[in-house]
């Protein structure tokens, strides 16, 4: 049986879960400084390399992860799209909105060190479209699937009425990459 170090108490999944996220991340910020700095990366390069590492990431992962709900939709039975949401909603706020916020804030430090202004549309625009998104997503997505999960919990996941919240949830997550994939390419273009 696994045991929290500190505690003596069982390990939860979760905790191994983020356990396995954190020591994933380390290893690559790791990695990446150890090639940084064999490469003699100055700090442009390194808020760039940054910046289009997050995006690849970041951009990638919301990329995958409609292709993989509008496959779910198509072929997948309720319950599978029900897990595959549930999944999406432990994942986005622990890995991609803190890559959103890696983007946006090597984004920034590049700006600043460069000596831009802030008030460029090419700085601008991607703020702009980064904040529509997180405002859609927290305010928007987030609560309509944990209604749609809570739905499908009373009435099953293969009842019409869950079907037909999800059907406008998931074409709103189509606009939101869209504007995410907006913002990775505003901020990649404006670093290069």
């Amino acid at each position: 049986m696994t045991t929290a170090a500190h505690t003596g108490r069982p390990a939860t999944r979760r905790g191994r879960q983020l356990s396995q996220i954190a020591l994933t991340a380390a290893v690559t910020v790791a990695l990446a400084v150890v090639t940084g700095v064999s490469a003699g990366l100055n700090l442009t390069q390194w808020l760039s390399y940054g910046l289009a590492v997050s995006l690849v990431l970041w951009v990638g992962g919301a990329v995958s992860g409609q292709i993989l709900l509008a496959r779910l939709l198509d072929r997948g039975t309720g319950e599978q799209v029900l897990d595959y949401l549930r999944q999406l909603l432990w994942i986005i706020p622990r890995v991609y909105v803190p890559l959103g916020f890696v983007a946006v804030a090597c984004g920034l430090a590049l700006v600043t060190h460069t000596g831009e202004s802030y008030l460029q549309p090419r700085v601008l625009i991607p703020l702009a479209l980064y904040v529509l998104t997180a405002i859609a997503g927290s305010a928007i997505s987030a609560p309509g699937y944990l209604k749609l999960l809570r739905l499908a919990d009373q009435h099953g996941p293969d009842h019409p009425a869950v079907r037909q919240r999800l059907q406008p949830l998931a074409w709103l997550n189509r606009i939101e990459l869209a504007l995410v994939v907006g913002v990775g390419f505003t901020l990649l273009a404006s670093a290069i």
